[in-house]
């Protein structure tokens, strides 16, 4: 089994510098790097993607800290979804909110 490491890290104002398509097999493990000076939340689709996460239940990856998920999906491409919420230092602190989709949001592709 492999680990694979995803960082998010903020661009205010809203995007994120995220790694995009992941080819992982069932088992393997991916690490969600929190690097947006505030709180993330990662999401599903679809519930059986990854161990222990249901259907749109989010899970939580605080600043500076490291989510691990493990894969039990057996095929597809699934999109995690991630919402964020900041203090913009270069904004006086001003919060940023909102979450990361398309190119700035992580997929993963189920191989075999």
């Amino acid at each position: 089994m492999a680990t694979h490491k995803v960082e998010i890290q903020a661009i205010p104002p809203v995007a994120f510098a995220v790694p995009g398509i992941r080819k992982v097999r069932t088992g393997d493990t991916i690490e969600i790097h929190n690097s947006t000076g505030g709180q993330v939340k990662i999401y599903t689709a679809d519930k059986g993607v990854l161990k222990g996460m249901g259907k749109l239940a989010p899970r939580v990856v605080n600043n500076g800290k490291t989510g691990s998920f493990e894969v039990e999906a057996t095929d597809g491409t699934h999109e995690l979804a991630v919402h964020y919420r900041y203090k913009d230092k270069k904004k006086n602190n001003k919060i940023r909110t909102g979450f990361a989709i398309g190119a700035s949001s992580p997929k993963i592709i189920i191989v075999r």
